[in-house]
């Protein structure tokens, strides 16, 4: 499979499961951003805002709105950080802690249905190379990488235009 069709397919499973978590945690009025930062809360209660953006690769920007918003519906509180006044730690509420398991229950639920006639060893395969990919191209230099020469890149050229 080329890298053309394997983004199509991982941006068609991207924009229904943000479809989806829209749809499903509407009611509750959570957004698919903040229900991403909401469940990576339930994992890393008491990391601060910028920890938070670094460890989902979002700027810090989008960050700030989708946590102020969170905090505005009573999902979470921000505590200053005594040894640096702008940095604020992240911590759940009851409100969080109560809808915690219909949270989980929701994203199990679609992920049973993405993944219905697989067995467990494609799942597993299929989860680790994502995994795999996504590190990679989180810790490539994209400038570097970038940068394209004629001479060394025949190979490459040849093989996308057979």
């Amino acid at each position: 499979m080329d890298l053309l069709t394997l983004a199509k397919y991982v941006g068609i499973f991207n924009r229904q499961t943000q479809a989806y978590i829209t749809t499903a945690f509407s009611s509750m009025d959570i957004s698919f951003s903040e229900c991403i930062f909401l469940m990576n809360l339930y994992d890393n209660e008491g990391i601060n805002q910028e920890e938070l953006s670094s460890l989902l690769f979002i700027d810090k920007a989008a960050t700030a709105r989708s946590i102020k918003s969170l905090e505005q519906k009573g999902f979470i509180t921000r505590e200053m950080m005594k040894d640096d006044r702008r940095a604020k730690k992240l911590f759940l509420t009851n409100k969080a802690r109560e809808n915690k398991a219909d949270f989980y229950l929701l994203l199990e639920k679609w992920k049973d249905h993405t993944t219905k006639g697989m067995d467990e060893e494609t799942k597993d395969v299929v989860f680790k190379g994502l995994q795999a990919m996504a590190e990679k191209s989180a810790s490539a230099n994209l400038i570097e990488l970038s940068e394209y020469t004629k001479e060394g890149n025949e190979d490459a050229i040849k093989s996308q235009t057979e």
